[in-house]
């Protein structure tokens, strides 16, 4: 069984090492100059291989109702017997799963170790530019460093990837190689990136860093996530701001006008902060309110907000009217911004969209085209920051490069454990 993958990153890999170990001849056509560049860069550049919370509900889709199964054939068990076999130790931390000696590298490396045991052929250099199905035989005709090539293969996996991290140029080739077997998709649109603001004072807190929940309300829904903001020249970053900007995404391809709220003291009841101002005006009434709000935020978002409410940093706290200061507290609380766009694909960590799961069926074959199979975020699925992403690349691979490597899947319907290479 010769097998064909277009794309050597995470599903793509974990493909065709499981492909091998079933006795298939795979060859890997990846158009970089290596495999898995992206998963040195994952987990800021620890890998998160998966987590312990692993659910469905963590993942958005078009079509959802196949991640379930999904997940439940390939489990986070699944996922560590597949790492344990290659040789990588791993390690829990806050939930998540890493390598144990936390280096995004050791991943890559036991990865293309087993490619090299099982003998599987790795072009690089290599983008396919066109794919076809001829009385059974897949063939995929390639451009790179090698000239122009033309690949044959009894079956084809397609785990070229997303538009997320790449440039315009190269941003939809999954998209289109997909579209060439009449395939339904869904643009992809940039998921965990960063947000755009029309404020001017963003450039005023650049290089802040603190604690906060982020609320964007968009089509009349409110996201929440909390944890670590990071104010930019441009808007905000961070995991909560990556958690929620797939909604923002889609919002604004819409083109609907979104608000995004900052709560800079998350945890505290907005009755309770202003009891607390109260307090400490009774107590620090003397004071400048520049020195007033020392201690309560970053005094760099302080200066914004005194700013914006006419508040000079050297009056003092008991001449300032109380409107502007209730206001000023209530900034604190609720921060707002405009949000006019997301950062390019370019920064994006994984993208919305793909081929609709509808699809393909619980192997990840095409429902359309025997002997196609679709994997990792070329489908339309985008999970959490945390390991989501990666999980599902890993799933989706290793059942894909399963089943298409089984002479007859029918058969094999009850093997669902990964085949130690």
């Amino acid at each position: 069984m010769k097998i064909g993958i277009i794309g050597g990153g995470a599903s793509g890999m974990a493909a065709a090492i499981t492909a091998s170990s079933l006795g298939a001849a795979v060859t890997i056509l990846e158009k970089k100059e290596r495999v898995g560049s992206k998963i040195l860069a994952t987990g800021n550049g620890k890998c998160n291989l998966s987590n312990q919370q692993i659910g469905p509900d963590c993942y958005h889709s078009e079509d959802p109702s196949l991640i379930a199964s999904i997940l439940e054939r390939f489990s986070v068990r699944e996922v560590l017997d597949f790492f344990q076999a290659l040789g990588l130790m791993v390690r829990v931390r806050n939930g998540g799963f890493y390598p144990a000696c936390e280096q995004a590298s050791a991943v890559l490396d036991v990865l293309r170790f087993a490619l090299a045991r099982g003998g599987i052929a790795v072009e690089t250099g290599c983008l396919a530019v066109h794919a076809a199905c001829q009385q059974g035989t897949f063939l995929v005709h390639t451009e790179g460093m090698a000239g122009k090539r033309v690949f044959s293969f009894d079956r084809l996996i397609l785990a070229c990837g997303s538009s997320a991290g790449l440039g315009t140029k190269e941003a939809d080739n999954g998209l289109k190689l997909a579209g060439e077997f009449s395939l339904k998709r869904i643009p992809f649109s940039p998921a965990l990136v960063q947000l755009c603001c029309r404020e001017t004072c963003c450039r005023a807190m650049a290089g802040v860093r603190c604690q906060a929940e982020v609320t964007l309300r968009a089509a009349g829904t409110d996201y929440r996530e909390q944890g670590e903001v990071q104010m930019t020249d441009y808007g905000i970053s961070g995991i909560p701001v990556f958690q929620i900007s797939r909604h923002a995404s889609a919002a604004l391809k819409q083109q609907r006008e979104l608000a995004v709220f900052l709560d800079f003291l998350p945890g505290m009841e907005t009755g309770s902060w202003q009891e607390l101002l109260k307090d400490r005006v009774r107590t620090l009434g003397q004071e400048s309110a520049e020195r007033f709000f020392t201690g309560t935020v970053h005094k760099k978002i302080i200066a914004v907000i005194l700013k914006e409410c006419g508040i000079s940093p050297g009056e003092i706290i008991r001449h300032i009217p109380q409107e502007k200061l209730t206001a000023a507290g209530e900034k604190i609380k609720h921060f707002p911004l405009t949000v006019t766009g997301t950062n390019p694909f370019s920064k994006a960590q994984v993208c919305a969209g793909g081929v609709r799961l509808s699809e393909v069926t619980g192997n990840l074959e095409a429902k359309g085209c025997k002997g196609l199979y679709i994997t990792g975020e070329l489908l339309d699925a985008d999970g959490r920051c945390g390991g989501y992403n990666l999980h599902w690349a890993w799933a989706t691979g290793v059942l894909a490069g399963r089943a298409a490597a089984e002479e007859r899947p029918a058969r094999q319907a009850g093997r669902e454990r990964f085949h130690r290479p």
